[in-house]
C-alpha cells in the first residue's frame, strides 16, 4: 500500500519507542487503514535518523501472522525462532545486507530442537537474549489475534501465554516494547475487557484519514479540485481506495465501479445471510445514528464486521459503516424496499 504522511501517528508512534517500555501497545483499527505501513515506516524513519547507531542500540523483531498455517504450537514457534546462519557464504551476506525489519530470534539448531520439543522454556530463552543484549528493543506481533485457537498440550492458549509473557516484558521489567497490531476488533474487546490486561496495556486507533486529509492527498496526487471533492464525499479517506483511484486513468468511473462493486457485495450477504430482515434493521439503526451495539444484535453485527461492511470500535463502543461506499450501498439497499 502507498504510504501518504502521517504527521500526528508518526509522532505519536516514535514517542512510544523510544520511551522506556510501560505497557503493550495494541495498534487497532479497520481493515486496510494502513497500520503496518504506517508502523514499518515509523521504525525505517528512527532507523534513518539514527544512521550506524541503529544497529547498534535497536533490534526490532516483527512477526507477521497473516497468511500463515498455523496448526499447533510448533507451526507458531517456526515463525518465533529460526536457526542462525552457519557458513561462511551466508555469515557474509548477511554482514552485507542492511538489518531487516522482519525477523525472528535466530538460534542455534540444538537450541531450535529443545524449543520445539518443550525442553526449554522459549519466553525464558528470549528474556535472557534481549538481557544481554543491551539493546533497545521492539517485538511487534501482526494479526496476533490468529493464535485464538492454538493450544499448549490441549490446555493452555498460545495466546495467552504470549500476553502474559508481554506484560512481563514491558509493564514489569521494562524491558521491551511490544507492539499488537490487529484489525479484529472484538478480540482487543476482549483484551480490553480482561482485568489482567486492561491496566497493562495501551490502545491506539489507526483509522482513514479524515475528508481534509483525504482532499489534500488527491489535489497533490494530481486530481482536479472538483473531482476530489466528489470522489471524499462518496469514498471518504480510505487508504486502498484513494491508491486505486490516484493510479487509475479515469478516477470517476473507477470510484462509479468501486460504488457498484460495494453494493454487490452488501446485496449478496443479504441475499446468503439467514437472518436477512435482522441484518436490514441493523444496517437502518446505524444510518440513523443509534451506534452503539446491542447485546440482541451482537452476532449480526459480527457478521456484518467480518464481511467488512461495518467496523466496531470498542474502545470507543460504537459501530459505524466499514467506509463510505458500504454506508452509501446500505441507504441504497434499504430505500429500494
Amino acid at each position: 500500500m502507498k504510504f501518504w504522511d502521517r504527521e500526528k501517528e508518526i509522532r505519536d508512534l516514535k514517542r512510544h519507542i523510544e520511551s522506556e517500555p510501560n505497557a503493550i501497545l495494541f495498534v487497532y483499527g479497520p481493515k486496510s487503514s494502513g497500520k503496518s505501513t504506517l508502523l514499518d515506516y515509523v521504525i525505517k524513519e528512527i532507523k534513518k535518523e539514527k544512521k550506524h547507531l541503529f544497529a547498534k542500540k535497536y533490534q526490532i523483531y516483527w512477526f507477521d501472522l497473516r497468511g500463515k498455517f498455523l496448526p499447533n504450537y510448533e507451526s507458531v514457534m517456526d515463525i518465533f525462532f529460526s536457526k542462525k546462519k552457519s557458513t561462511k557464504k551466508q555469515k557474509a551476506s548477511a554482514i552485507e545486507l542492511q538489518e531487516p525489519i522482519f525477523k525472528s530470534f535466530k538460534v542455534s539448531a540444538s537450541i531450535y530442537k529443545e524449543i520445539k520439543d518443550k525442553e526449554i522454556d522459549p519466553f525464558e530463552y528470549i528474556e535472557e537474549k534481549i538481557r544481554k543484549s543491551g539493546k533497545r528493543t521492539v517485538i511487534v506481533f501482526d494479526e496476533i489475534q490468529r493464535l485464538k485457537e492454538i493450544y499448549i498440550n490441549g490446555q493452555r492458549k498460545v495466546v495467552d501465554a504470549f500476553l502474559n509473557f508481554f506484560v512481563r516484558l514491558t509493564k514489569v521489567l521494562h524491558l521491551a516494547h511490544v507492539i499488537v497490531m490487529s484489525s479484529d476488533t472484538f478480540f482487543i474487546e476482549e483484551v480490553y475487557s480482561d482485568s489482567a490486561l486492561k491496566n497493562t496495556s495501551r490502545y491506539y486507533l489507526v483509522d482513514f484519514f479524515d475528508d481534509e486529509t483525504a482532499y489534500s492527498i488527491l489535489v497533490n496526487e494530481g486530481i482536479d479540485e472538483k473531482t476530489a471533492k466528489e470522489i471524499v464525499d462518496k469514498a471518504g479517506g480510505v487508504p486502498w481506495i484513494l491508491e486505486e483511484i490516484v493510479e487509475s486513468d479515469e478516477p470517476i468511473q473507477t470510484l462509479k465501479e468501486l460504488c457498484k462493486e460495494t453494493k454487490a457485495k452488501l446485496e449478496n450477504f443479504l441475499l446468503e445471510y439467514a437472518k436477512e430482515e435482522e441484518a436490514k434493521k441493523v444496517l437502518n439503526e446505524i444510518l440513523e445514528g443509534r451506534n452503539k451495539p446491542v447485546k440482541r444484535n451482537i452476532k449480526i453485527i459480527k457478521d456484518l464486521v467480518e464481511k467488512e461492511i461495518l467496523f466496531y470500535d470498542p474502545i470507543n463502543v460504537n459501530v459505524r459503516f466499514q467506509t463510505r461506499l458500504d454506508k452509501i450501498a446500505a441507504k441504497e439497499i434499504l430505500s429500494d424496499k
